[in-house]
């Protein structure tokens, strides 16, 4: 074979770009969750869950560094994970928590703490909608920062427990051994982090835009679908149905929306066909044309 000399973009766009964008978006994450450490959870004395959460009681106790915290428990963890998970699922895992904890001693000179005037439920609030931010980010790229995130999969593995069961367990055993050393309001509000935590890393993971699969059973799909096309400006899917009682034939509408759009859509059905069936349900990770792009 003759080499040209010639650079393949189709080939970068295709492969060596979204790898880039991917690992900057690891880091960007992780980069995020540092700041939520040290901007909020440290200062404020807070704990968190998983691994990140026995560092942090080193770090308070012992006065160990809570980043080599970080690096030391999870070796094992990524050990046991390279044995029984994908192994670029462990890989990009591994660049994730390296780069908290890189980013934990790096950013914490520059980093602004702001002044709660010690109001541990702000502080408890905003970590977790920080930290959620950054491991939302990061798991949305197809990685992890480590510790319960990995072992959960491979309990689910191996014993077909639950992730969200696996994990609940493990910070509960944190939480309880946290009151042996600390204020009980410590492990109080750190649940509050650690709820808002989830509930954040769910919406970033899900989206921000809140889009509707839409399906429509009429006697009068053909004008329901041309007017859903000229006002909605959405595409239109018609799929082949039976009535299972009167066994007749049916043409079902099926169209993805925005919650925007819902209001619209259920007028146009309502004027055209007022007995017409309709049942609107949530979507999640929706692209195409009109929607999120995949790169």
């Amino acid at each position: 074979m003759r080499l040209t000399g010639k650079v393949n973009f189709d080939v970068i766009k295709r492969r060596v770009w979204p790898f880039i964008i991917k690992l900057l978006t690891i880091i960007v994450g992780a980069v995020i969750m540092a700041y939520s450490y040290n901007a909020l959870v440290i200062p404020n004395g807070l704990l968190s869950g998983g691994v990140a959460g026995i560092a942090l009681i080193g770090n308070y106790l012992l006065h160990i560094p809570f980043y080599i915290g970080v690096l030391v428990l999870n070796i094992p963890v990524f050990l046991l994970g390279l044995k029984e998970l994908d192994w670029k699922f462990i890989l990009y895992s591994l660049l994730g928590t390296v780069a908290m904890a890189i980013a934990l001693p790096l950013t914490k000179p520059f980093t602004p703490v702001p002044n709660l005037g010690h109001d541990l439920f702000l502080a408890g609030v905003f970590s977790g909608v920080i930290g959620g931010i950054g491991g939302g980010i990061i798991l949305k790229a197809g990685a992890s920062t480590g510790g319960t995130d990995i072992t959960s999969i491979i309990a689910k593995k191996r014993w077909n427990i639950s992730v969200g069961a696996f994990s609940f367990y493990c910070n509960l055993v944190i939480i309880l051994a946290s009151l042996f050393f600390f204020d009980p309001k410590i492990a109080l509000y750190t649940i509050v982090s650690m709820w808002v935590n989830g509930k954040t890393t769910d919406r970033v993971i899900d989206g921000l835009d809140s889009n509707k699969s839409v399906t429509i059973i009429s006697e009068q799909s053909a004008a329901i679908a041309v007017r859903i096309l000229n006002e909605v400006s959405r595409g239109v899917t018609f799929l082949e149905g039976q009535g299972a009682y009167s066994g007749d034939p049916k043409k079902v509408i099926t169209c993805v929306v925005n919650h925007y759009e819902i209001p619209k859509v259920k007028e146009i059905v309502l004027d055209a066909d007022p007995r017409a069936f309709m049942f609107v349900t949530d979507t999640v990770e929706v692209s195409g044309q009109g929607f999120t792009m995949p790169l």
